[in-house]
């Protein structure tokens, strides 16, 4: 059935005289959440968005160089606390309304305000103090306190900075589809769980897309989506495949099978204020407990590698990734969970929850190895429990998890985005409800301090405080590298695939011979 739906597509296509080059279709197991600017936090929901509008700044693709978007220049006060874009003339959106400082501030101040719990407002919001139209094509914005990260913030890998059209944009209720961008592409359908439909828009300020309408196709696992690119039904897969089947499709020659650069990170998240993880002994209990070398060899055939901290390494400022997550140590854990109470005769019980397909087919493994891993204690029981990515996500800003499975890809490339939003940021829409843990402040007094300082060498050291800070809070455990969801597999005759570390498909670059 799904093959007939695909060949119905291409058949739709050419009843409207678009050549097979001008279509191409992708699929991944990846499912939106929902498409709003200011209620969503997830890879692929994030992905469309930004494809269909830009912010005022962007990165360029392959050296994630700053670079002009909306705005085509911009100052900076010497304090640091005034920011003016001056916009770039002639942008409209895709329902024809002029996209000016005016619409700039209306967007922002509206994504600002309606600040939805399962969204990443938290990235800007705590910065921005104001915004100011100055003239019809300069806005201002003033900060609350110096953020050397902030044009990092303004570019299209924040979903929050988008720009997008007054004309269309429902103002008060979140826009579940409902907008009109700038482009590259217009969303032209989206079928939940199963389709969504691009097209370049003709009015769009930059370079014209390569391919005219981009089709993503849902499947429902690992294994349907390699038998989708294996038989030619789809032009490229991308998140997620499993390991086994990417090392068997490295030895097909009709395909390409391209490995891209990793900033991805896969963790287990604790919600602090929920018993009994609410005990930092149970947490660090855990942290001893779990074996990142089972997973990655037993799950992933060894394509993944274990993590001992959030941050990466390699990203910047230079020297601020540290290791400081303990190895395992069965003997500590059973230390641990002694001093919170338990013992064999009783047992910590707690739930384990994660989602089954959102990063692949191979989530119910590493559940089974995690908990097999922390059982080994003797003085734990785990409960296993699944739901599917939109209700998982929305559970999850309730407060409904304990102890919880998620992935990290970045929303921009500096370590504080693999520190903050769980801590600072977005703490509730995360999980983690860190914003009622008691060292919540001294987080926030080190990330304001750390984000001030224009110093790389000097903010690498506040990073790392933070880090030791949280292999004694422990809000989250890293497990692994997430290696894997930056493979991408397409037929021959499809080029334009520029990988780089925002793990991105730059739909605009894409073509096929």
């Amino acid at each position: 059935m799904r093959k007939l739906a695909i060949l119905g597509f291409a058949l739709a296509f050419a009843v409207t005289g678009l050549a097979a080059s001008d279509i191409l279709i992708l699929g991944t197991t990846d499912r939106i959440t929902e498409l709003s600017f200011a209620n969503s936090y997830d890879h692929f929901t994030w992905h469309i968005l930004r494809h269909t509008t830009k912010a005022l700044l962007g990165l360029e693709p392959g050296t994630n160089a700053l670079v002009p978007a909306i705005a085509e220049s911009w100052e900076i006060s010497d304090d640091g606390l005034e920011y003016t874009f001056h916009i770039r003339p002639g942008i409209t959106f895709w329902d024809g309304a002029v996209c000016d400082a005016n619409a700039v501030k209306w967007s922002l101040e509206r994504t600002l305000r309606l600040d939805g719990p399962e969204g990443g407002v938290g990235l800007i919001k705590p910065v921005i103090k104001s915004i100011d139209v100055v003239d019809d094509l300069t806005v201002k914005i003033t900060l609350n306190y110096p953020d050397a990260t902030f044009l990092i913030r303004m570019t299209d890998n924040v979903i929050p900075s988008l720009i997008y059209s007054p004309k269309s944009t429902p103002e008060d209720n979140f826009a579940q589809g409902t907008y009109a961008g700038t482009g590259p592409y217009k969303l032209v359908e989206y079928v939940p769980d199963e389709r969504v439909v691009l097209e370049a828009y003709d009015g769009y300020f930059g370079p014209a897309p390569k391919t005219k309408k981009i089709v993503w196709v849902m499947y429902s696992d690992a294994a349907a989506l390699r038998a989708a690119i294996e038989a030619g039904d789809i032009d490229i897969a991308f998140r997620t495949l499993n390991p086994i089947d990417l090392i068997d499709l490295m030895d097909n020659p009709n395909l390409q099978v391209l490995a891209g650069p990793s900033a991805s990170i896969r963790y287990m998240l604790f919600n602090v204020t929920q018993p009994p993880v609410d005990n930092v002994f149970v947490r660090q209990a855990i942290a001893y407990a779990v074996d990142r070398d089972a997973i990655c060899q037993q799950v992933f055939s060894g394509l993944n590698k274990p993590i001992y901290t959030m941050v990466p390494q390699g990203l910047p400022p230079a020297g601020a990734a540290v290791d400081v997550f303990p190895k395992r140590d069965l003997e500590k854990a059973r230390e641990l969970l002694r001093l919170a109470g338990y013992s064999e005769e009783n047992p910590l019980e707690v739930n384990l929850w994660y989602s089954p397909k959102h990063y692949g087919t191979t989530e119910s493994d590493v559940a089974a190895v995690l908990k097999q891993a922390i059982e080994e204690t003797g003085m734990v029981k785990i409960t296993i429990q699944s739901l599917e990515w939109g209700a998982y996500t929305e559970r999850m800003s309730q407060g409904g998890f304990d102890m919880f499975l998620l992935g990290w890809y970045p929303d921009y490339l500096e370590a504080s985005n693999f520190l903050l939003p769980w801590t600072t940021e977005s703490p509730e829409g995360l999980g983690t409800f860190f914003n009622h843990h008691p060292n919540f402040d001294a987080y926030k007094d080190i990330a304001e301090v750390a984000l001030s300082v224009v110093d790389e060498g000097k903010r690498a050291k506040l990073y790392q405080a933070i880090q030791i800070l949280s292999a004694y809070d422990v809000p989250w455990i890293p497990l692994w590298a997430n290696l894997q969801q930056a493979y991408v597999v397409a037929q021959k005759g499809v080029g334009g695939l520029v990988l780089d570390l925002t793990m991105e498909l730059h739909l605009d670059l894409l073509y096929k011979e």
